[in-house]
C-alpha cells in the first residue's frame, strides 16, 4: 500500500477538469487499496460517499480575486502560496510516499518542506499554466505524467521532460447510456422531433460556445428543427445571450446554468448529440469523453488532445476546424439528418471510452509512472 497525496487549492471549492481528475483518481486509487489524502482550500465541495481510504485536509487561503491584479498568473501564484503556507506543516507530518501536483503554480512545494522530508513529487499535467521561473522550480519534480500525447509534447517543449501519458478517464458506471428522457426534454421545452445538441463546460471564450451559436444561425442549420442546450456558467454568459439575440436564434438556445457533476448524465440522456467547439488547445476534454460514455455522438474541434479522445476516423464523432462556424454547421446538419448515424456513433463512442479511458486505467497508469505498480 502506498500513501499518496493530491495537492490543489481549488478541488474543494470549484468544479472543473482538475476537480474531476483529482477526485476520480483518488477514488480509483483508494479502491485499489492505497491510502489517499487530498489537500485543498477551505470549502465543502467534494464527492458524496467518499471512500474510507481518502482523507480530506482543508486550509485557509487568499482567493485570487482578492490579490492585486498585475496578471492572472500572479494572482494564482499568490493564492496557492497562501494555501501552502497554512498546509505545509500538516502535509509534512503525513509522511506521504508521493504527492501529486496539478499545476506548475505549485512547483515550489518540494522547496518549502522541512529538510529530511522524503515525499517525492509528481506533476500531473492537464494544460499549459506556465509562468516565469517555473523551469527553475520544476527541478525538484520527480515524475511527470500528462493527460494526452499532445499534452506530453507541450510539457516536453517547456521542461525538456517526456511525461508518461496516463490519459484522463470517465466514471463509466455513472456516465452510461440511458433512454432518451422525454420528461426532461419536455421540461426544457424540447419537442420529441427536435434534435437537441448539448454543450457542458465553463462559459469562457476559449471553449468556443459562440462558434456553436453562430453555427446554429448558418444557412445549413437555420431552418432545421434543432436546438442547443448550454450547460454551464462563466464570464462569457452575457455575451453569449446577446449573440443569441442578435443572431435571431434566442428561441433555439437554452442556457441551463451550471449543475453538479453527478447531474450531467441526466442532461446528456435528454440530448441527441454533444457539441464541443473549443478554439484553443485542450489537453484532453473530459466533458467530451463523458458525453461519449453516455452513448452520444459528438462534434468537436480538431485541436489539442481532442482527436485522441474522439478518434480521427469519424466513427464516434466528427472533428471540425476550430473557430469555423460554417464547418460546424454542416457537421451538425449531418447528424441532425441521420438518426441512424447518431446511434452508430453513440454506440461506438461508448465502446471507445470503455476500452481506453476509464479512471481505473488512469490510476494504474499513474501507479506505473510512480513505480508503484504491483504494490
Amino acid at each position: 500500500m502506498a500513501r499518496i497525496a493530491f495537492i490543489d487549492v481549488t478541488v474543494t471549492g470549484s468544479y472543473g477538469g482538475v476537480y474531476t481528475a483529482v477526485w476520480c483518481l483518488a477514488d480509483a486509487l483508494a479502491r485499489a487499496g492505497h491510502e489517499i489524502a487530498v489537500f485543498g482550500g477551505v470549502g465543502d465541495m467534494r464527492p458524496a460517499n467518499l471512500h474510507p481510504n481518502i482523507t480530506v485536509h482543508t486550509f485557509p487561503f487568499l482567493p485570487r480575486e482578492r490579490v492585486v491584479d498585475i496578471g492572472r498568473r500572479f494572482q494564482r501564484l499568490v493564492e496557492r502560496a497562501s494555501h501552502a503556507r497554512h498546509a505545509r506543516h500538516s502535509f509534512a507530518a503525513g509522511n506521504y510516499d508521493w504527492a501529486v501536483l496539478t499545476k506548475p503554480f505549485d512547483f515550489y512545494w518540494p522547496w518549502i518542506l522541512p529538510q529530511g522530508c522524503k515525499t517525492r513529487f509528481c506533476f500531473m499535467s492537464g494544460g499549459t499554466d506556465f509562468f516565469a521561473a517555473d523551469r527553475f522550480f520544476s527541478r525538484r519534480v520527480d515524475a511527470w505524467v500528462a493527460a494526452s500525447q499532445f499534452n506530453a509534447w507541450q510539457i516536453h517543449s517547456r521542461y525538456k521532460r517526456w511525461p508518461q501519458v496516463i490519459y484522463n478517464g470517465v466514471e463509466t458506471e455513472r456516465f452510461a447510456p440511458g433512454a432518451l428522457d422525454d420528461t426532461l426534454r419536455a421540461r426544457l421545452g424540447i419537442a420529441p422531433a427536435t434534435v437537441l445538441f448539448a454543450y457542458a463546460g465553463r462559459l469562457v471564450g476559449w471553449k468556443g460556445v459562440g462558434v456553436a451559436l453562430r453555427a446554429l444561425a448558418e444557412p445549413a442549420m437555420r431552418d432545421v428543427n434543432a436546438k442547443l442546450l448550454v450547460i454551464g456558467d462563466g464570464p462569457q454568459l452575457p455575451e453569449l445571450r446577446e449573440l443569441a439575440q442578435t443572431s435571431g436564434i434566442a428561441g433555439r438556445v437554452i442556457f441551463h446554468g451550471r449543475v453538479p457533476h453527478a447531474e450531467l448524465p441526466a442532461l446528456y440522456a435528454a440530448a441527441d448529440a454533444g457539441v464541443f467547439p473549443s478554439i484553443c488547445d485542450e489537453a484532453f476534454g473530459i466533458t467530451i469523453a463523458e458525453a461519449m460514455s453516455c452513448g452520444k455522438p459528438v462534434i468537436a474541434s480538431h485541436i489539442g488532445g481532442i482527436p485522441e479522445v474522439v478518434g480521427n476516423e469519424a466513427s464516434c464523432g466528427l472533428l471540425v476546424p476550430p473557430n469555423d462556424a460554417v464547418a460546424l454547421a454542416h457537421a451538425m446538419r449531418a447528424l441532425t439528418d441521420d438518426p441512424a448515424r447518431r446511434d452508430r456513433m453513440g454506440q461506438a463512442g461508448r465502446a471507445r471510452i470503455e476500452r481506453l479511458y476509464t479512471w481505473d486505467m488512469s490510476a494504474q497508469r499513474l501507479l506505473s509512472a510512480l513505480g508503484l505498480a504491483g504494490i
